[in-house]
């Protein structure tokens, strides 16, 4: 199980938001469609289908900039919204530098159903390329999440 905070959730978070970019940066082309995949004939079980009674979606970042000043402490504020089940959960802030790298990451609890989630980060920006802010959704009880919002900044040299 991965734990909120642990190496290995920052890094499936990190390689799903890559694949996120990479599938939307890939919609543009014109290429023929490939060939559907032939029917196996495995006892293999599909992989379990994302949950639908969960969602988030960041609204706003602040400040409203590209790049970021390596070195320069900035304070990052963000409104989500989200779904969670009734139970309610919990909803993630984690900044990463280029390489996954760990800046700061904040949890906060939220109510079941829908909402509006506020929060804020302060950090000091690294010598990076960039800085990701990951938002992951946890509903209560669960030590993975695969409900994440993405968010990256460009970093400027000092």
């Amino acid at each position: 199980m991965i734990e909120p905070r642990s190496p290995k959730l920052l890094r499936i978070a990190t390689a799903v938001a890559a694949s996120a970019l990479f599938a939307v940066a890939g919609c543009g082309k014109k290429d023929a469609a490939p060939a559907a995949p032939a029917p196996t004939t495995s006892d293999k079980a599909a992989p379990a289908a994302p949950p639908t009674d969960r969602a988030i979606k960041i609204i706003s970042v602040k400040p409203e900039v590209e790049a970021l000043k390596a070195g320069d402490t900035v304070k990052i504020a963000l409104s989500a919204s989200y779904t969670v089940p009734a139970q309610g959960g919990l909803i993630g802030i984690v900044a990463q530098d280029a390489k996954g790298a760990l800046i700061v990451d904040k949890l906060t609890p939220v109510e079941g159903g829908s909402g509006t989630f506020v929060g804020e980060l302060e950090f000091k920006v690294p010598a990076t390329d960039r800085v990701s802010l990951l938002v992951p959704l946890y509903a209560k009880g669960e030590s993975k999440s695969s409900t994440v919002a993405t968010h990256q900044f460009a970093v400027k040299a000092k």
